[in-house]
């Protein structure tokens, strides 16, 4: 009986710490989260790219936070094996993913470039034209014909031509 009591109150003290952890870690996420999202704020102007910023930051926060709290009621070797597993999956995922990667990437860059600006006449990739948006992945140019054209970001972020300043 007494191996019995000793089990149960081992257990609920490790639901307590557990709880008591994810009150904690909630409360050091959300703070983390407005941190995120005012150090990107001060760098990007874009609301997709904080907003990206965000939300990658709060994922990664608490899917830690359920890792550290699988241990902490003693399921360490789960928690390793889904540690390990999400290092694979994002592997397979950013190789699944590499150019939608790599035009946010660029895009990122390229909204952050003081060059490349709306209302500047550019040549990019052989293709001459006004920048009419540059998105996280895509960027739109208007061609003299008053056609638009739609391209990568990480083709434009490669080699684009300043023709003209907006200015």
């Amino acid at each position: 009986m007494v191996v019995f009591e000793t089990a149960i109150t081992l257990f609920l003290t490790k639901i307590l710490t557990a709880a008591l952890f994810l009150v904690l870690a909630s409360f050091a996420i959300n703070r983390s989260v407005k941190l995120i999202r005012k150090i990107s704020s001060r760098k990007f102007e874009e609301e997709t790219i904080i907003n990206l910023a965000e939300s990658v930051g709060k994922g990664l926060l608490w899917f830690s936070a359920v890792l550290i709290t699988l241990s902490i009621l003693g399921f360490s070797e789960i928690a390793a094996a889904l540690g390990t597993a999400a290092g694979f999956v994002a592997l397979g995922v950013s190789l699944a993913l590499k150019n939608v990667l790599s035009d946010t990437v660029a895009g990122i860059y390229l909204a952050k470039d003081l060059d490349f600006n709306n209302g500047d006449k550019v040549e990019v990739d052989g293709v001459k034209g006004e920048i009419k948006d540059v998105g996280l992945r895509k960027s739109r140019l208007k061609l003299e014909d008053g056609n638009l054209r739609v391209i990568n970001n990480s083709d434009a972020e490669k080699k684009w031509t300043l023709i003209e300043d907006r200015d």
